[in-house]
């Protein structure tokens, strides 16, 4: 994976594609804890991040840098996915090491790098699934059609990414099986969604307690629940029949709200901005006059 791949790839998805009308969709927020622990479960992520990352003594600028960056990617906000993705390589460049296993990483390790796109998929997709409409087998291509594009876009090579949707569910069920782990990434990321940190440190600790204790319960009921059976037996987390009967209490009141909610609440409030203006331009676009033919 280089700088190559960032060239011809392809058409981005836009104004009315799927991954436009998905990847942002408020609910996503209770899964959120759920993609980065799939992230930081495979080896070399879970390395990098523990060795390189500030996420573990400021989680809040890092899910705020996290958001931002994938608004770019996805939503070509600021100068796009291209100039995201020269960034990201230019990042990554130098977060590398030997990890507690004596293992070797490097963050731009091919199959680390598009198993983080890969897992940006599924979220969507999942969150789709719990949250939202669920996505038929036709979107589900389409979706991934366009998410290619924005992985070709970032610097994945053609060849690090499945050709299908159907394949790429088939590589994601694989890497869960034979590759994530336990490590001190995947502890520090429970940690921090179970008992989170003060966003501001002004902030009150008793105010802070009365949000911080109930909603931690919360995402971590849905993170837990929601990831792959096997690799929460792998992460020794418990749930029971009892869990999930809550769990998916909780979905369908979700999907009842989301379903109802204005549309400029159901994305996320940068995602809508990108989307908002695009149909602006579109609109003005349709009613400008067509320039005189020649006669």
């Amino acid at each position: 994976m280089d700088d190559d791949a960032l060239t011809g790839a392809g058409e981005l998805p836009g104004p009315g594609s799927v991954t436009w009308e998905r990847f942002a969709a408020a609910p996503g927020i209770f899964l959120a804890g759920t993609g980065l622990l799939l992230q930081v479960a495979h080896p070399v992520v879970g390395a990098g991040v523990l060795d390189h990352s500030e996420f573990k003594e400021q989680p809040w600028v890092r899910a705020w840098r996290t958001h931002l960056s994938t608004i770019r990617f996805v939503y070509g906000m600021g100068q796009g996915a291209h100039a995201e993705g020269r960034r990201l390589l230019a990042l990554h460049k130098t977060i590398k090491g030997v990890d507690s296993e004596g293992r070797r990483y490097h963050a731009l390790d091919p199959e680390a790098y598009a198993w983080v796109h890969l897992t940006l998929a599924k979220y969507m997709v999942d969150t789709a699934a719990w949250f939202g409409e669920p996505f038929t087998g036709a979107e589900l291509e389409r979706m991934w059609r366009e998410f290619r594009a924005v992985g070709l876009a970032l610097g994945i090579k053609d060849h690090h990414l499945a050709p299908s949707w159907k394949a790429a569910q088939a590589h994601f069920d694989e890497m869960v099986h034979t590759r994530l782990e336990a490590n001190r990434s995947t502890e520090d990321v429970l940690a921090a969604l179970t008992d989170p940190k003060k966003p501001w440190p002004l902030l009150p600790d008793p105010l802070w307690k009365v949000v911080a204790v109930p909603s931690g319960r919360l995402v971590r009921m849905t993170t837990v629940g929601t990831l792959p059976p096997v690799l929460r037996e792998r992460l020794g987390l418990p749930w029971t029949e009892r869990d999930q009967r809550r769990l998916e209490r909780f979905a369908r009141a979700v999907r009842a709200v989301h379903r109802k909610t204005p549309e400029p609440l159901r994305l996320a409030p940068l995602a809508y901005g990108v989307v908002l203006r695009a149909r602006r331009r579109e609109r003005a676009n349709a009613g400008s006059p067509r320039p005189a033919r020649a006669a």
